[in-house]
């Protein structure tokens, strides 16, 4: 019988991306602060997003590819340089504009790391162990997206932007050392299939359910990083409370994300990412309804709970309805839905939010989500197979 023991790489691969998402996730409640302080307005906010979106879109299925034939850690590595310089970056910054190449190389470097961080957890793990292992990765995500925006808050409270700017750096510095240790099985070159065109894979109907799903994740989790931290300093939170919200939200998310990795096993995994996104819209909109601190970090929890089972679910779905040898190349087309809406949403939730406010923004992506979810639904019970 195989062992069930969780090897020395699965632990070093979650360490890895344990402080990958801590360096990225620490600037998300500062971000919008600094970027106002220098002049930009609530569209060129959302416009942010877009450009960021924009440059996963256009690398993730090239990189995807490259990661089929090369190896998921040569292909990460490069992205987890990204995450140690552009933070120092913004310390350079004194105009909007100045932020656009920062904001497109972090997207470019968010493209190369946590997708194929899952498929390397996906292929160091055995076969017995490997739920466990998926699961583990998304909680390491989740732990780092715990950590990270309470480093971020406070430290720039109590010192400063500069050094929440360095800081992530650090932690970026972090994970790409710890990743130079991962074994990582070599890849045959002759057994990778050839490319296959995007319209060929989106018409497989499981590929096109999941990927209208993270459409919809991805409109919340950029309403949620763009604007909440808006809405906040609205109805009178600083910069730690913010911190605290998101901290609440990612403690919640960390702790589902290792039993639905675990339940994936016995559920219908489409299901488990509906359920997701809808008590997600839920939680986005009674935020909204929200002014005090403690309630408001209550309902944050409520979403990150509802953001770990979506995440954790889509991620397995991706990994376990493509073959090894493609594996990349199916995750990159399921990101590419949320890239898409990482383009589009954040520059209409931006318009949103200057004309009508912060609130308005997040009232919007869960109607959208709502309504996305019906049409979601429709197109997924086209395929009635039991791995979807």
């Amino acid at each position: 019988m195989a062992s069930r023991r969780i090897s020395g790489d699965v632990i070093l691969v979650s360490a890895s991306i344990f402080f990958a998402d801590a360096s990225t996730s620490c600037i998300i409640p500062i971000f919008p602060g600094f970027a106002q302080k220098i002049g930009a307005s609530l569209s060129m906010l959302g416009s942010y997003g877009s450009v960021s979106a924009l440059a996963m879109l256009l690398f993730s299925l090239p990189f995807g590819r490259l990661s089929d034939r090369i190896s998921r850690k040569k292909v990460m590595t490069p992205g987890l340089v990204l995450f140690i310089l552009m933070p120092l970056s913004y310390i350079a910054v004194k105009t909007p504009l100045h932020l656009y190449p920062i904001r497109i190389l972090l997207g470019l470097g968010v493209s190369l790391v946590f997708g194929n961080g899952f498929l390397l957890m996906t292929e160091v793990s055995g076969p017995e162990q490997r739920s466990i292992a998926q699961g583990l990765y998304m909680t390491s995500m989740g732990l780092g997206f715990t950590l990270g925006p309470l480093i971020g808050g406070v430290t720039s409270k109590l010192y400063g932007n500069t050094v929440s700017f360095y800081l992530s750096s650090l932690l970026g510095l972090l994970s790409i050392l710890i990743l130079q240790f991962v074994k990582e099985t070599k890849v045959n070159k002759e057994t990778v299939p050839l490319e296959t065109s995007i319209p060929e894979i989106i018409k497989d109907p499981k590929v096109f359910a999941a990927g209208m799903a993270n459409f919809l994740n991805s409109l919340m989790f950029n309403t949620l990083t763009l604007f909440y931290p808006v809405y906040g300093a609205s109805v009178g939170f600083d910069e730690a409370q913010i911190g605290v919200g998101f901290t609440t939200r990612g403690l919640a998310s960390t702790a589902v994300r290792l039993p639905v990795g675990a339940v994936t096993k016995h559920f219908r995994v489409l299901n488990l990412m509906i359920f997701g996104l809808l008590l997600s819209a839920v939680s986005i909109f009674s935020v909204s309804m929200s002014t005090g601190l403690a309630l408001t970090s209550v309902i944050m929890g409520i979403q990150g709970i509802a953001y770990g089972v979506y995440l954790t679910s889509g991620n397995v779905y991706v990994a376990n309805n493509s073959i090894e040898e493609n594996r990349g190349t199916a995750m990159a087309t399921y990101s590419m839905f949320g890239n898409l809406s990482g383009i589009i949403t954040p520059v209409i939730l931006g318009v949103i939010a200057e004309l009508l406010g912060p609130r308005e923004a997040l009232q919007f992506s869960t109607i959208a989500t709502t309504l996305g979810v019906i049409l979601l639904y429709y197109f997924a019970s086209k395929d009635s197979s039991p791995s979807a």
